[in-house]
């Protein structure tokens, strides 16, 4: 139990930390790019199997991987921008309402039978996200930022689930293959930063620093809590406490203007979370 509260504080402590170097004047790209590394070092050098880089090289699901590295340094940047726009809640909210879409991709892919009680989960999803993304006339500008980043993350996520399947079989290429995707982010990054001629600071290096712990921690303690108590009752838990907490710390530490709609919009979220897992 520790294990998913520790998930879900790192996870709400990334989405504070993108409303933070927004109000400091943080290159995000920059942030992003080195977080990346950080992360990626983290997950070498806490490894719990030894393997070379032979063995990545060699690997069957390096090319996905890689792939897998540009989509995740696309879609961190687009939370950000949505965090800095939207505000927290929001954010979180379309990041983890994004369940949807694996849930709609498994049944696609795989044949999966999905009971009339899911089918509602699904719809009341849907619901939740209109009424959660539901703001003011000047603000809906930029609510396209959330429905992209709801489309994103749940066709990431599905990727992942779609890697996982197909290419790894156990928990050493599985430490193996999150090494490579921060990695691979990594470099796309550094690729990025060359073409944008925007000199690297100190101060946006240490940022990422920063972001890039409680990045890697969020996935560390997830898997371990699926270890200890299964995804059945981790999933659930993690996003409607993920969401509610995001709410919370957006509405207590920077008022963040949210509606008697959204917040039964959030309400909505929780109750699909656990509908449909």
């Amino acid at each position: 139990m520790i294990s998913l509260a520790l998930t879900i504080v790192f996870t709400v402590i990334l989405f504070i930390l993108f409303k933070e170097f927004s109000s400091r004047g943080i290159n995000i790209n920059q942030a992003i790019t080195f977080n990346y590394l950080t992360a990626g070092l983290l997950a070498f050098f806490l490894r719990e199997y030894n393997y070379s880089l032979g063995d990545i090289i060699h690997a069957s699901w390096l090319l996905p991987t890689i792939g897998l590295g540009v989509f995740f340094i696309i879609m961190f940047n687009i939370m950000a921008l949505t965090t800095n726009k939207l505000g927290i809640s929001i954010a979180s909210t379309a990041s983890k309402m994004s369940l949807v879409i694996p849930v709609v991709g498994s049944i696609i892919i795989y044949n999966t039978n999905i009971s009339s009680l899911k089918i509602l989960g699904i719809i009341l999803a849907l619901i939740a996200v209109y009424l959660t993304f539901k703001k003011k006339n000047e603000e809906k500008n930029n609510l396209m930022l959330a429905v992209i980043l709801f489309i994103g993350a749940g066709l990431l996520d599905m990727t992942l689930d779609l890697i996982r399947n197909t290419y790894l079989s156990n928990s050493h290429e599985f430490n193996q293959f999150i090494t490579t995707v921060f990695f691979s982010a990594f470099i796309v990054g550094i690729i990025v930063m060359t073409h944008s001629y925007n000199k690297i600071k100190i101060r946006n290096v240490l940022a990422g620093i920063i972001l890039g712990i409680p990045n890697y921690f969020s996935m560390y303690f997830v898997l371990i809590a699926l270890e200890q108590l299964g995804s059945i009752y981790v999933f659930p838990v993690l996003n409607i406490g993920v969401v509610l907490t995001s709410a919370i710390a957006s509405w207590f530490f920077y008022n963040e203007n949210m509606s008697f709609t959204n917040w039964i919009g959030i309400f909505f979220a929780c109750i699909s979370i656990l509908i449909i897992t």
